[in-house]
């Protein structure tokens, strides 16, 4: 697993007890106006991954946002964070091989992240966030003039992210920043270095 994200990880782990140690004297945000059942938000932004020679790939990708509180501060709580992402790259390393002209023609990701999330979020205003979570996911590639023409497997896929954005009442916007990262992955995958990486998108929440 990548190191990089390790320390993220670590980082973002290390920042919840300062939910906890807060005592709360009540929720101040207005009740969900929108069914449990719908998203609560949004996610449209894009994702870059490098393999160990610096050929990179660049996806699009989105993610619609479920969020279930279980605790709840004067503007902080903390969540269950509900995440499905489809991504679909548009820009290829020119050769997946190295020392061969093997094309990628095609690369797409599918996954169900689960995990925690913490939201600093005042009536109106500036708020912060952050969450880490993991799920299955499934990943697909297309190849030219190679041995393999294509591929298709299921593993798993750890992701974290921290979020800057503005509330406005009913609904925020801002900027989302994280990182993801296979695990459980199959090492004779010509596609595996280019999926996940460093992830950045503006997210859309209402309530």
């Amino acid at each position: 697993m990548n190191r990089r994200f390790l320390s993220f990880l670590l980082f973002t782990l290390c920042l919840s007890p300062a939910a906890w140690a807060q005592t709360p004297p009540g929720p101040t945000e207005a009740p969900a106006s929108s069914p449990a059942w719908l998203p609560h938000g949004a996610l449209l932004g894009a994702s870059l991954r490098a393999d160990a020679r610096e050929a990179a790939a660049f996806a699009a990708q989105v993610r619609l946002l479920w969020e279930i509180p279980f605790f709840r501060g004067r503007s902080d709580r903390l969540a269950v964070s509900i995440e499905p992402l489809a991504a679909y790259t548009f820009s290829y390393p020119d050769t997946v091989v190295e020392g061969r002209d093997v094309d990628m023609r095609a690369l797409r990701l599918f996954s169900l992240v689960a995990g925690v999330a913490y939201r600093n979020r005042p009536e109106r205003g500036l708020e912060w966030g952050f969450q880490v979570g993991t799920g299955p996911a499934w990943y697909a590639a297309r190849f030219t003039r190679g041995e393999k023409t294509r591929e298709s497997y299921f593993v798993g896929l750890l992701d974290g992210r921290v979020q800057l954005g503005y509330n406005f009442g009913s609904y925020s916007l801002g900027l989302g920043v994280g990182y993801g990262d296979l695990y459980n992955y199959r090492r004779t995958s010509l596609s595996r270095p280019y999926v996940g990486g460093l992830h950045l998108g503006l997210y859309l929440e209402w309530r």
